[in-house]
């Protein structure tokens, strides 16, 4: 079994998560994917999210950075006001390490994304994905997620939007064992 632990992101760990992104950008490219293609404005939305403390990192047993993912707000270019005022947790830059693909612990991050946003009281984990990566929509619907509708907004290549109820614990493919710290760290 692989023990992972999940904390909150500080100012220290913007450029592990800068390092995670870059690359995700060069597997995406390599496997001919067109999906965050724009690193100039990505590293923006990285810098932002980890200084508004909504951003979580993932480590391994040996303390080596592994993921990253962030949960805050609506994206209110994709979703409607009327699903706004739904009390839900919103999942961006969701990203695992070569190493820890396949390994369950994306599985085990959703199902810890679920029940941190219920623990807020919200009802649904929603994201938005690039319109045009039909694979990674499958990957979600696979692990629980309904798709809600595909939008579109000027200069955004995003907007295919997907829900998943957070009672919606999944089982776990592989050996995982999540950590969490964020409790701790809270309290």
């Amino acid at each position: 079994m692989t023990t992972y632990t999940v904390r909150p992101g500080t100012a220290a760990d913007a450029d592990t998560v800068l390092q995670l992104r870059r690359h995700a950008e060069r597997w995406l490219r390599e496997a001919g994917i067109d999906q965050w293609t724009s690193s100039t404005k990505g590293s923006r939305a990285i810098y932002r999210q980890v200084a508004d403390g909504t951003t979580f990192i993932v480590r391994d047993d040996s303390s080596a950075p592994v993921g990253s993912l962030c949960l805050e707000g609506p994206d209110t270019d994709f979703w409607t006001q009327q699903e706004v005022q739904q009390p839900a947790s919103y999942l961006y830059k969701f990203m695992l390490a070569a190493a820890a693909r396949g390994t369950g612990l994306g599985d085990a991050l959703l199902n810890w994304a679920c029940k941190r946003a219920a623990s807020q009281g919200n009802r649904w984990l929603r994201l938005d994905c690039w319109r045009s990566n039909t694979a990674l929509h499958d990957y979600y619907i696979r692990r629980g997620f309904q798709h809600v509708d595909t939008r579109t907004a000027p200069g955004r290549q995003s907007g295919a939007l997907f829900e998943r109820p957070t009672d919606v614990i999944l089982p776990v493919r592989g050996e995982v064992e999540l950590v969490d710290e964020t409790a701790v760290r809270a309290g």
